[in-house]
């Protein structure tokens, strides 16, 4: 995947400028999925946070409208509508909110001054540590002291319901102990995790299997809480601990330490945690604690430091995603020494190549790695890797391997460089760069078979055609022996070939069977999204679905009425637009019409420019009883109305349901006009009979 780094605003045109913020943003959301919904993160922390404060600079130098789903003003990624066989969607009663990273020293001093500019300089503040779980962030609802609902974060406000699974987790009690001191309803946050000896019973169990091993501690804590068989993910031995609380939680205690005694009381695991006046002291006890993470049963990635005073916690408040009361002080990636045996190149789903370092087997923070991404190009020229050089390789992110640096840089004794190739490895056709970018790809498209194995397995996956049981190993097998040249291919199988092959019985086969004939009438912006036509992720497909309601529509439509899309500038416009001209992509897409693949059209509502929120700015805030957020948002749409996330200036209405909370403080500071649920039904329509205003 391709490279974007900071640019200096000072130093390029305002053009240039919009033109980069919108490949921020766009790249941004790839890692989000990637992270949040894939659960393969892509990119280390301190390489993502450095992307993220870049568009965040540059929107607040551009001074235009920012979209409600940049990720400036939004956590995680958005959790698709599941099937019947995935997880179903589970609204949070109160956003879960993510924190803001420190790398340095220096930051989490600009951290302190942030609050002492605040809070003021006489005013004491205690701050709490804790350990920075290398988990998956779920919240739990109870209602009269009884667990009803779990979900995992998902974009913030809504994630995936995994109530099931969380049962089988022994740190999560089902029940509280009578008490009146407990809210009638209450969230209580916290980290799933899997210690590490549970990892290496996991590993050898899918090992002696014959199945995949997992590559770190966090892959399988995810891996095996979206389990869809509850007593799969109950054998896997999940661990968690409480470290906070959402609806319900205001008013409860006072401080974050009386709220781990009190989770605690409640039968929750919790951290063992410290508490210090001054930031130096803070900063002293991270460099030892440090010392001692690897000795740690469980994966801890850093240390999260707190105001432990929640009325303290109040005054300082939040920004559209994070708090600013906290923050994560990050471990820096163990670095280890070893030899470049080879440099290859990649080629992936879109085209791009990627040149990867092939080393010697070493262990890198608990974990073997044998290969090391260079990136692109230019970073492969800056960093001047060559074969036989000795490096450091580190797992960014404790995730992903990249070489650091090369040892020797100026032995005179090294290799020649690498040949950047100028045909693709797999399918020998022509490698083209586009202009202004570092990325090389491959021009083959659909007839290269590296891009095809990819692009087959980004077509059935769970956002698009949703195709249960046809997995990576299956499509390689499907792609080699020459089943499958084209996604036409999947609806056309002679599946009397595969009832001979190993492990392919009669039930697998008549379950592929059945989910390819399902998946014939998806939702069109699956459909779309499944295509992968560059730049069109989720978001786009949808906007595109809701603007022109087929995909036929979509391909006729002409670069005027592209940017006329949401979210659809120049450059996807252009990309949708070369999509639908390659012949064969036409010749694909009219194969899969022939075979019975009719996406679901949506019906194109005019836009009544009449109605009072046409062209308005709304904020929804709170909980709302007779629709959820997500629904309403979705109505608001179709109104003609932009959803936002945050109030600002520009904001038109704000839309309060029970126990909203700054926003609402925030619309009544700038003056923006409130409006209750009552009134909010109203305008989607409902029959003022209907509505219950108490």
């Amino acid at each position: 995947m391709s490279r974007l780094f900071p640019v200096q605003g000072a130093t390029i045109g305002r053009d240039a400028q919009m033109k980069h913020t919108v490949q921020l943003r766009r790249l941004l959301h790839e890692y989000n999925y990637a992270y949040y919904i894939l659960d393969k993160p892509q990119v280390a922390d301190a390489e993502y946070d450095i992307l993220l404060r870049e568009l965040d600079r540059l929107e607040k130098t551009l001074a235009l409208p920012i979209p409600a789903d940049s990720p400036t003003q939004t956590v995680g990624s958005p959790f698709a509508k599941a099937s019947s066989q995935a997880f179903t969607a589970c609204e949070h009663g109160v956003p879960m909110l993510s924190l803001a990273n420190a790398f340095c020293a220096e930051e989490v001093l600009a951290f302190d001054q942030r609050i002492i500019d605040v809070l003021g300089d006489e005013h004491p503040r205690e701050y709490i540590v804790e350990p920075k779980i290398d988990g998956l962030a779920v919240n739990l609802r109870y209602e009269s002291g009884v667990l009803v609902s779990a979900a995992t974060r998902g974009d913030g406000r809504v994630g995936e319901n995994v109530t099931d699974n969380i049962r089988g987790i022994a740190d999560i009690p089902w029940r509280f102990p009578a008490s009146e001191d407990i809210p009638e309803v209450l969230e209580v946050r916290g980290e799933v995790y899997m210690s590490k000896a549970a990892f290496k019973k996991l590993n050898q169990c899918q090992q002696d299997a014959g199945d995949k091993v997992f590559a770190n501690l966090r892959n399988a804590a995810a891996g095996s809480l979206r389990q869809l068989d509850a007593k799969v993910s109950a054998q896997r031995k999940l661990s968690f601990f409480a470290y906070g609380v959402g609806l319900g939680g205001t008013g409860w205690v006072s401080s974050q330490t009386e709220l781990f005694e009190a989770l605690h009381g409640l039968s929750f695991a919790v951290q063992n945690y410290v508490c210090f006046s001054d930031i130096q002291a803070v900063l002293n006890y991270y460099d030892a604690f440090l010392q001692q993470r690897t000795a740690m049963p469980y994966d801890v990635d850093g240390l999260v430091f707190k105001l432990n005073d929640f009325e303290l916690q109040a005054q300082v408040g939040a920004v559209s995603r994070a708090p600013r009361w906290a923050i994560a002080h990050k471990f820096p990636a163990e670095e280890v020494e070893t030899t470049v045996e080879d440099i290859i190149w990649q080629v992936g789903r879109t085209g791009v190549i990627t040149p990867v370092a092939v080393m010697q087997a070493v262990a890198v923070a608990g974990v073997m790695v044998s290969r090391a991404t260079l990136h692109n190009v230019n970073e492969l020229a800056r960093k001047d890797v060559r074969q036989g050089d000795r490096i450091l390789v580190r797992r960014a992110g404790d995730v992903i391997p990249e070489v650091v640096c090369v040892l020797g840089l100026h032995d005179s004794n090294r290799s020649q460089p690498a040949i950047v190739p100028s045909h693709c490895p797999e399918c020998q056709a022509l490698i083209v760069q586009e202009e202004g970018e570092s990325a090389i790809r491959c021009s083959g498209g659909l007839s290269c078979l590296a891009q095809l194995k990819e692009r087959l397995s980004h077509f059935v996956a769970r956002h698009g055609m949703d195709i249960e049981g046809l997995g990576e190993k299956l499509i390689a097998r499907l792609v080699d022996e020459k089943f499958l040249r084209s996604m036409a291919d999947l609806y056309e199988l002679d599946w009397s070939c595969l009832e001979s092959w190993q492990g392919i019985g009669e039930k697998k086969i008549n379950n592929l069977r059945q989910a390819i004939e399902l998946s014939k009438s998806c939702a069109l912006p699956n459909f779309l999204f499944a295509l992968g036509i560059r730049h069109v992720g989720q978001a786009t497909a949808r906007s595109l679905s809701e603007t022109f309601g087929t995909w036929q529509a979509v391909m006729a439509a002409d670069d005027e009425a592209l940017l006329a899309v949401p979210d659809v500038g120049h450059e996807v416009a252009a990309s949708i637009r070369s999509f639908f001209a390659e012949p064969h992509n036409v010749e694909v897409l009219q194969r899969l019409q022939c075979a019975g693949v009719q996406p679901k059209p949506v019906v194109v509502k005019a836009i009544d420019v009449a109605h009072p929120l046409a062209g308005k700015t709304v904020v929804l805030t709170g909980t709302f009883k007779r629709v959820t957020r997500s629904d309403a948002q979705t109505s608001l749409r179709a109104l003609g109305a932009k959803a936002s996330s945050s109030v600002s200036k520009k904001t038109d209405y704000v839309i309060a349901g029970e126990n909203a909370g700054s926003k609402l403080e925030k619309a009544n500071q700038l003056g923006i006009t409130v409006a209750n649920e009552a009134q909010l039904l109203l305008w989607l329509g409902w029959d003022k009979n209907d509505i219950d205003e108490t």
